[in-house]
């Protein structure tokens, strides 16, 4: 005859308890249990727990929980079919607050499983392109993607400070591992780290492997100067493809672009900039700039109207956050 692993526990629930009458426990025993035990009755989901003690209820509990066990997936790109695998959440039983909520139930009650979601970490908006947040929230982000611009970088770090604001700074690897420091002050100051590639690359130009060694490449540098692992990818000049972007998700990226370009590569003078940002403002925004001296001189401004406009000026991960 096979005996199933449920029915072997039942069994052993019944010697515990004190319902297998060849067994019967003492007196003392059955004291213990009506003034600790679960209440007679009790039922956990459709199994039979009234009279266990506590210590006795994590053994049976974390049995039981086996079958109800669902490991967490990523989502995934599948090369072959040119599209998303959807991600699977995972569950686990929370075994210590299943005893506390059967440890508390009226006799004859029926008690569910307390369950954990195990939430995967990479899903399927990471291979969706994000240029703008949610629009339901007065919230901007500035991101600023740094290759270049060393000496005004110190400066807007100041005026982000004067005005209690954290930014995104998309950092290539290269010009971290040139300018350590300064990628050191940036992250110290409170500042999101993300990784603006390698170099100064274009991905839709590169082979799958190259986009992965691309990525990882900055990731490494930055992780080294800075202590962050970024999380978000800004490609150099915006260029991507549908292969850079999936290569990117595999890694645990989110690939941001940007809804205002202010443009000030081209060093237009810092009223068009403020224009430029004011002027489109909106919710879920994200707002693209570089270390140049028109930015410095606008950036105040910027802060200041955004701000009066009623505008929560957060980090790029935080306004992107599920």
């Amino acid at each position: 005859m096979i005996v199933t692993r449920r029915a072997l526990i039942m069994f052993s629930v019944a010697v515990l308890a004190g319902v297998a009458v060849f067994l019967g426990p003492s007196l003392a025993r059955q004291i213990q249990r009506s003034l600790y035990g679960v209440k007679p009755g009790v039922m956990l989901a459709d199994f039979p727990v009234g009279g266990l003690l506590e210590h006795e209820l994590y053994d049976v509990i974390a049995s039981l929980s086996e079958d109800l066990y669902v490991e967490a997936r990523n989502a995934a790109w599948d090369w072959q079919a040119n599209q998303v695998q959807g991600e699977q959440v995972g569950q686990v039983v929370d075994v210590k607050a299943t005893v506390q909520e059967l440890l508390r139930a009226a006799p004859n009650s029926r008690v569910d499983y307390v369950m954990v979601q195990i939430l995967p970490s990479i899903t399927s908006k990471h291979f969706q392109v994000f240029r703008r947040g949610p629009e339901t929230d007065p919230a901007m982000a500035l991101m600023v993607n740094v290759d270049w611009g060393d000496e005004f970088i110190e400066p807007m770090l100041e005026v982000f400070q004067r005005y209690g604001v954290s930014a995104t700074w998309f950092l290539t690897g290269r010009w971290a591992k040139r300018a350590p420091e300064l990628a050191r002050k940036i992250s110290e100051a409170g500042h999101e780290i993300g990784n603006h590639g390698g170099w100064h690359g274009m991905p839709s130009e590169m082979g799958r492997e190259e986009v992965r060694q691309f990525i990882t490449d900055g990731e490494n540098v930055l992780i080294e100067v800075t202590g962050q692992k970024p999380a978000l990818f800004a490609p150099p000049g915006g260029d991507h493809n549908r292969q850079a972007v999936a290569v990117a998700a595999e890694l645990g990226y989110k690939t941001v672009l940007w809804t205002i370009d202010t443009v000030d590569w081209q060093r237009p003078a810092p009223t068009t900039i403020i224009d430029r940002v004011v002027g489109r403002a909106s919710n879920g925004a994200l707002v693209l700039m570089h270390p140049t001296q028109p930015t410095l001189e606008a950036l105040p401004i910027i802060l200041d109207q955004l701000i009066q406009k009623g505008y929560r000026l957060v980090t790029v991960g935080e306004l992107l956050a599920d």
